[in-house]
């Protein structure tokens, strides 16, 4: 359980400084006009961040979402404005998490991804990223949506030091605890 929180606030807090950061450079670099590339460069920095906190937390290694990093890169340096491009980001974003990080059957982990990237997608929808502020509450309730998963979907999260693999006395205790508080 405590391990299930720390993935839910730490994804939170990532989404709160992401849309800290979307605000501060959209209210004071007119940035639509002179920067195309913030607004995606924003999107992908958090994408990265987010990577290599899914790498710690999966025990995978960073090499393993390094192409998909790239991948989302070039796709915002070619069609920055673009929906696009925040459609892929949704969609290597969801690459990392089940297909890289947290593995599952395809039919699972597409179904856990459409579930999520529609939920986020319908929350960027709904508010429009059109004003500075719209645009962090934007970022800001997409990563409320993605903190989702580690609730739903993989509330059995174990934290392990990059490299090492998780003791199975401690998933198996934590198995018969969550089998016995369902009694």
């Amino acid at each position: 359980m405590k391990n299930e929180q720390q993935a839910v606030r730490s994804t939170i807090i990532l989404g709160g400084l992401g849309a800290l950061a979307w605000f501060l450079a959209a209210s004071t670099l007119a940035w639509h006009r002179y920067w195309p590339w913030a607004a995606f460069g924003i999107v992908w920095l958090m994408t990265a961040v987010y990577a290599l906190m899914l790498v710690r937390w999966s025990g995978r290694r960073f090499a393993a979402v390094l192409f998909p990093i790239m991948v989302l890169a070039l796709s915002g340096v070619v069609m920055p404005r673009s929906v696009l491009a925040s459609g892929m980001a949704i969609a290597i974003l969801g690459w990392i998490r089940s297909g890289v990080c947290f593995p599952q059957t395809v039919g699972q982990s597409v179904g856990r991804e459409l579930v999520l990237g529609a939920g986020g997608g319908m929350a960027i929808l709904w508010w429009g990223p059109s004003t500075p502020l719209s645009g962090a509450l934007c970022l800001w309730l997409f990563s409320l949506v993605q903190a989702l998963f580690f609730i739903l979907f993989e509330s059995e999260v174990v934290f392990t030091p990059a490299g090492s693999a998780p003791d199975p006395f401690d998933r198996a205790a934590r198995r018969v605890e969550d089998l016995l508080d369902g009694l």
